[in-house]
């Protein structure tokens, strides 16, 4: 039972008996009498007449949530004194009474008699639609540029579907239609009318696509930012002059550190430091990262940030701390993937000071899969692992193990992971979270060339017959950050990596020797196996050499490779806009068989993407290349691998004189059939030749066994590889 709060006649009852509780009568005026009650007794039940049996001891209570409430058999007494109150929260009228009963069916609560049983009238949604069209059409009325923006939009369909020779004209229609006080900025910022000036830039004639461009040209920054507007200043860079590029590289003086932090205008600072600043403006730049007294003037003799304070060293900690502050701004919106800040961030990590190495690793190890894009990235990249302590070097490796294939399959990526490799004295740990990750896709990563160099860097580290001089003593750089010693560190990984590998090379052997690229590594793997590991993964590679039908798909390189023909631009936006087209129509009759708005919506948004699509740089096409298909034993690549091979036999027998031999297991795969195909070519004779030189006694007799039926058709042969082959054999 809910306890009431106490009156405050009952808190000043001096006395020590237990409190008694007084109870209104109905038909007794102004008379009390104290009775005492039960602590669990039932309350009466309220009579039909709600008169009867009224011994509930909530009436008058303050505070009482039942005072009021319908069917209450406390409401309305005459001893109530919170009946009809102002201000009684529980008062059955009171809206906000959430102990009021509902209405009966038909019964309006404040409405007329009249319209208490009334239908509610249904909304027509067309009529409702329709208002908010015609609402958004007479707000679009209202603006200036109403009129102009719907004759431009005319002239665009036009000039979209006319001939090239026309349209230069209906381009300088509408130059002259925006060419009025400052119509041009409001009509490249918005949606619809954003595009006509795309289109402009792109069929204007050389004369009037200046002109327009020196129109757009202050408006450069804003446009940059302007979701819409910055497809202008990507055409604006792909089809204008190299001076209209140069001025509108020069509006962006002041502003980059900004546009640096932006998501729209990053990429477009990112493209015009990659291809098309020169190399006094990249100078410019990136000085503004360096401090607030760059943005308004530049120096010519300042080309990276240890120019800053070569004539002042008092500066440095200014100015590295103003370039941090900078570097912190863009990380923290996660917008590093972009080439001028990955070179701010190299020349920071080099200048940085020993005390603050810590706190900027802390600041980039979780960015650094982004930063791996480009050379400088890179390289900022392998700075910071290799100042790094072993917890921030376990923190890099965890961040970067989901995007490990994608990194090791990247131009630049691929030399983060050998330099960590080079690098890192827990072998164990090293083969855990890298090799482990990496050998699913091993596959994917001999077919890539940057791959395959990770895979060699694991096999061969510092080989001087996989990777150039050069490149190995950049990378045995990061030596002096390890403490175990480089021979051992590498002789580590690869005991642990040897099984894994072998097992994959016998479970697809037809892969390994699929190109030559992947076959030269096969030959360096197997030049580094030992023992069982050896001869399960040769055994495997001889059967599929032994094979009469052995075969690989190479390009064909006896036809000449045709030249590009010059595109067709008529055809190709004949085509474009018949695609378009297509899709507006569709959108307009699900616009009308659903009749929402949504559709129209949807529709702006695929135009959007269209535009975006259109501004965006031509993708690379790949080159349809014709193969044909060649015996592998024939083929050039291959046969170079296959001596490799065999000519390793001649140190795997110093070493061992009763090791298995890769020219021993061919031996013993090799059959009749086979060998009647192998002596009519000039290339399979040298790979007999080279067996029989590079091997034992026990070999030498086995091959001459095999070749001794077939001596009559090895004798008709006029190639150099029959002739040596027989001299041998005799």
């Amino acid at each position: 039972m809910i306890k009431s709060k106490k009156r405050e006649s009952d808190k000043t009852n001096a006395s020590e008996e237990p409190q008694k509780k007084k109870f209104a009568k109905e038909g007794k005026d102004n008379q009390v009498k104290e009775k005492k009650t039960a602590k669990f007794s039932k309350p009466t039940k309220p009579s039909s007449g709600g008169g009867g049996g009224d011994k509930g001891k909530f009436v008058g209570k303050p505070g009482s949530k039942f005072v009021g409430k319908p069917g209450n058999k406390f409401a309305g007494k005459p001893g109530n004194k919170f009946a009809g109150k102002p201000g009684n929260k529980f008062a059955s009228k009171n809206p906000n009474n959430k102990f009021a009963g509902k209405p009966k069916f038909g019964e309006g609560d404040g409405l007329p008699p009249a319209a208490a049983g009334a239908k509610t009238e249904k909304t027509d949604w067309n009529k409702f639609k329709q208002e908010k069209k015609d609402l958004k059409l007479k707000r679009k009325q209202g603006k200036d540029t109403y009129e102009i923006s719907i004759e431009a939009k005319q002239i665009y369909e036009k000039l979209k579907c006319r001939k090239t020779e026309k349209k230069a004209e209906l381009v300088e229609k509408l130059y002259n239609l925006f060419n009025t006080g400052d119509t041009i900025k409001k009509v490249v910022m918005a949606h619809d009318t954003a595009r006509v000036i795309q289109c402009m830039l792109k069929f204007a004639s050389p004369s009037v696509r200046e002109q327009l461009s020196e129109r757009l040209m202050p408006l450069a920054v804003e446009m940059a930012i302007s979701k819409y507007a910055h497809f202008c200043v990507l055409r604006m860079f792909k089809y204008g002059s190299p001076v209209t590029k140069s001025k509108l590289v020069d509006t962006f003086y002041g502003n980059v550190v900004k546009l640096a932090c932006h998501s729209v205008s990053s990429k477009i600072l990112d493209h015009v430091y990659l291809s098309v600043a020169s190399a006094k403006q990249k100078a410019y730049l990136r000085q503004e990262f360096y401090g607030d007294l760059y943005k308004k003037g530049k120096d010519d003799k300042v080309n990276t940030l240890a120019d800053c304070y070569k004539d002042t060293p008092t500066m440095k900690a200014s100015i590295l701390s103003a370039v941090k502050a900078n570097l912190e701004h863009v990380s923290n919106k996660q917008l590093v993937d972009n080439s001028l800040v990955h070179a701010i961030m190299l020349e920071y990590v080099k200048e940085m000071d020993e005390d603050k190495v810590e706190e900027t690793v802390t600041m980039f190890g979780p960015l650094i899969p982004l930063m791996l894009t480009t050379k400088d990235g890179c390289q900022a990249s392998i700075i910071c692992f290799y100042k790094s302590t072993p917890k921030n070097r376990r923190a890099i490796i965890k961040t970067i193990k989901e995007h490990l294939v994608k990194i090791c399959t990247h131009e630049h990526g691929h030399l983060f992971t050998i330099a960590l490799l080079n690098s890192l004295d827990d072998t164990k740990a090293t083969k855990k979270a890298i090799y482990d990750t990496i050998h699913p896709e091993l596959q994917t990563l001999m077919s890539n060339q940057w791959g395959r160099r990770v895979i060699e860097w694991l096999i061969s580290p510092g080989g001087t017959n996989c990777f150039h001089p050069g490149f190995i003593a950049t990378i045995e750089e990061g030596l002096q950050y390890g403490k175990k010693d480089k021979d051992v560190r590498r002789k580590e990984i690869f005991e642990q990596i040897e099984e894994p590998i072998a097992t994959s090379i016998a479970e697809t052997p037809e892969f390994w020797l699929s190109d030559k690229h992947i076959g030269l590594v096969t030959a360096e793997i197997l030049i580094k196996l030992t023992g069982d590991h050896f001869v399960k993964a040769a055994t495997a590679l001889t059967q599929v050499i032994a094979k009469p039908d052995w075969s690989v798909s190479v390009e064909d390189e006896s036809k000449e490779k045709q030249k590009k023909k010059p595109q067709d631009v008529e055809k190709i936006i004949a085509e474009a806009t018949k695609q378009k087209t297509k899709q507006r129509k569709q959108a307009q009759k699900l616009a009308k068989s659903s009749k929402s708005e949504e559709g129209e919506n949807k529709n702006e948004d695929a135009e959007d993407k269209e535009a975006e699509d259109d501004d965006s740089e031509d993708e690379e096409k790949e080159e349809v290349t014709a193969t044909v298909n060649v015996l592998g034993i024939e083929e050039a690549g291959l046969h170079i691998v296959l001596k490799k091979i065999i000519k390793n036999d001649k140190e795997r027998l110093a070493a061992n004189a009763d090791a298995p031999t890769f020219g021993s297991l061919l031996a013993q795969e090799l059959n009749e059939e086979t060998l009647k195909r192998w002596l009519n070519i000039n290339r399979a004779c040298f790979i007999l030749l080279n067996v029989f030189e590079n091997n034992s006694q026990e070999v030498q007799k086995q091959v001459k066994a095999l070749v001794k039926p077939h001596m009559a058709v090895l004798k008709k042969q006029k190639f150099n590889g029959a002739q040596l082959l027989l001299k041998k054999l005799n």
